[in-house]
């Protein structure tokens, strides 16, 4: 299916958002303007805004340490995520949970997580309570070639199969898991 003209210049503008957003943050990092560590998304932007671009509000997603982008994808307020990654009382989450750690459950994200592997069973847990609720709704779970070895993220993968749960997995292949080369650490040659 063609995306029309404005949904083109939709996906365009949240990509050039992230992008913006992250070469913000990797300066006032190194400025030292930022307390704590930062993992930015820089490069993988398509791969957010793809997944996130039909996700309502009501769409739970669960995301990796580098989320700014899934962040911004689903839509939460970028003034407020800047705060919240430079520690201000007035970010999203009052400034305690920094880069890795964003949320905002009105917009349906769940929160970045530092934990590799993290988010899909807690998207498992978001799309059985859609399957309760009786919703239309979905629950996605990012992760990375690196978070693919997990063994939270194979029994999440399993729940959801067996539960018949309304979860969708994204697995986001940059193709190393740290400084592992996913050639090294996957054993097939995709980790799809």
């Amino acid at each position: 299916m063609q995306l029309s003209r404005d949904d083109l210049k939709r996906a365009f503008r949240t990509m050039f958002t992230i992008r913006a957003f992250d070469e913000r943050v990797e300066k006032e990092f190194a400025a030292g303007n930022i307390p704590g560590f930062c993992h930015v998304y820089l490069g993988q932007e398509a791969a957010a805004v793809g997944v996130c671009f039909d996700l309502s509000d009501r769409d739970w997603i669960g995301s990796t340490h580098r989320g700014h982008g899934h962040c911004i994808a689903k839509g939460c307020e970028v003034r407020g995520m800047m705060l919240e990654i430079m520690g201000r009382a007035d970010g999203l989450c009052g400034g305690k949970g920094g880069s890795m750690h964003i949320a905002d459950m009105s917009k349906g994200m769940l929160g970045a997580n530092a934990i590799v592997g993290g988010s899909p069973p807690i998207a498992v847990g978001a799309a059985l309570s859609q399957k309760v609720l009786k919703t239309a709704n979905v629950a996605v779970a990012f992760s990375g070639d690196g978070g693919s070895n997990q063994g939270t993220t194979f029994e999440a993968l399993n729940m959801a199969v067996v539960l018949n749960a309304p979860a969708i997995f994204i697995f986001e292949n940059n193709g190393y898991g740290e400084f592992t080369s996913a050639d090294y650490a996957v054993g097939s040659p995709s980790i799809a």
